[in-house]
């Protein structure tokens, strides 16, 4: 029917999934709606809900799912905007929708899409006999009649909000985490279970998720935004266009996180695709922690937790720095502790060290083991500096930029246990020394020796140099 495109179009957002596709939503994506007057300034903001469609008679579990977010949508709704298709025409489905909104007693407004396509310029007349008392013919694709629209959704409300009037806060002060991992290892059931209500559609068909479904809660005083992402298959079986857009924004969840929380089956163990996930979070900088779900159903012992986080590390051994966590989402076994451990690893992926701390730490590093030469050159690390966080990103100054891989592990294995580096990578750049080059801190010196002469005689040759 276009509902997405038209929650895209008066969010300002790319937040829901669009495609060709029918039943592309799923779970139920909010928005923030900001309308403007006439001279541009803010005058009314509202929550704006996306659902999935509605279909009654289907008797299968997605379908049965969708319907069922959808419901709960409408009980939350103050006004109620029901769409239908101008191109189709009007459909048996139309009525018995109309009918339950009807039953429901809220205001609702009748929006008849896709005005573009209409042939004769006017809609079937049998959508004006649904019993609506607004109606509004729109394209939400390009814009036509939302403006309208907007302004009845206003007049419908129950109560107005200025903008200033609604609770905001600092977008920087939330913690973001992301649940990636292979389809059907679990995430919108650890979804649910981290909210305590159903949020996220389940189901024990693979690819139930499709978009990136972003939740805002707050928790022991701490701001969270919870973003559950649909599962990620190999290359060689993502055909779908729509599949392929799913992958993309579980990718770009991974890039927007503070922490992703990758899911693992603990009874069918590490596979080749978990490792390729490990890898794009890896790429997105993105700190892991490797939550390992399903536990309840694994028979155990005194040594099998001990025994698989042994075969973990030695097959995700790219990520070491990731720690792990056995919990079960259909009980809830160990799922509050992950609150705490994904603050502990924001922490170090936010984590800044002082340029004296990481000059130190140089010195006594290379004193401990010097690197090896590279093509007949030994090469001299001079100062190091961090320029980013988010990840820890840092720079080395050195003769040369030809120093063995296996050096600069030495370096992040050591820089992790100096300053507690834990689930987050660490990015190192190898910079060749130019003349002029020094640390900050010897900048500094030099220019307080220039102002007040620190340490040389008046008069002396070169003073004034």
């Amino acid at each position: 029917m276009g509902k997405s495109t038209l929650f895209n179009r008066i969010t300002r957002s790319r937040a829901a999934l669009v495609h060709d596709l029918p039943g592309m939503t799923r779970d139920r994506s909010y928005g923030r709606v900001v309308c403007l007057n006439d001279s541009g300034d803010q005058v009314e903001a509202f929550d704006l809900i996306d659902t999935g469609g509605l279909d009654f008679e289907g008797d299968d579990i997605i379908t049965q799912g969708i319907t069922r977010m959808a419901e709960s949508a409408l009980k939350e709704a103050h006004v109620i905007l029901m769409m239908t298709d101008a191109q189709s025409g009007f459909t048996t489905g139309d009525a018995e929708i109309a009918q339950k909104v009807m039953r429901l007693g809220k205001p609702a407004i009748l929006v008849v899409n896709k005005l573009d396509g209409m042939k004769g310029g006017a809609p079937d007349g049998a959508f004006y006999e649904l019993g609506f008392e607004e109606i509004h013919v729109i394209s939400s694709a390009h814009g036509d009649g939302v403006a309208d629209l907007l302004e009845s959704v206003r007049n419908a409300l129950p109560f107005h909000r200025a903008p200033e009037e609604i609770e905001e806060y600092d977008k920087s002060d939330e913690l973001r985490l992301a649940v990636i991992g292979r389809p059907n290892v679990g995430k919108s059931s650890l979804t649910n279970c981290l909210l305590g209500f159903e949020r996220s559609l389940v189901s024990e068909i693979a690819g139930t998720t499709r978009d990136a479904v972003d939740t805002i809660f707050k928790r022991d005083d701490v701001i969270y935004r919870l973003i559950d992402t649909a599962g990620i298959r190999r290359k060689g079986k993502t055909t779908e266009g729509a599949e392929i857009l799913s992958i993309l924004k579980a990718k770009q969840s991974m890039a927007r996180a503070d922490v992703s929380f990758l899911l693992i089956d603990a009874a069918e163990g590490v596979t080749h695709q978990d490792a390729v996930i490990a890898g794009y979070a890896q790429e997105a900088g993105a700190a892991v922690i490797l939550v390992i779900n399903k536990w309840d159903t694994v028979e155990k012992d005194g040594y099998t937790a001990i025994q698989m986080e042994e075969r973990i590390r030695r097959d995700l051994g790219f990520i070491r720095h990731a720690p792990i966590i056995f919990v079960s989402a259909l009980t809830g076994q160990r799922v509050s502790k992950l609150f705490g451990l994904a603050y502990e690893v924001a922490d170090s992926h936010s984590l800044r060290v002082p340029t004296g701390e990481l000059n130190r730490f140089l010195r006594e590093s290379v004193a401990a083991m010097s690197p090896h030469a590279v093509d007949g050159k030994l090469p001299k690390l001079f100062f190091m500096t961090q320029v980013g966080v988010r990840p820890p990103s840092f720079v080395i100054k050195a003769n040369t930029i030809n120093i063995h891989f296996s050096y600069l592990r030495y370096l992040e294995n050591r820089l992790r246990d100096e300053f507690n580096f834990i689930g987050t990578p660490i990015r190192f750049s190898l910079q060749k020394k130019q003349k002029g080059d020094e640390p900050v801190k010897t900048k500094a010196r030099v220019r307080k020796i220039l102002d007040v002469g620190e340490g040389l005689k008046p008069g002396r040759k070169g003073h004034k140099k």
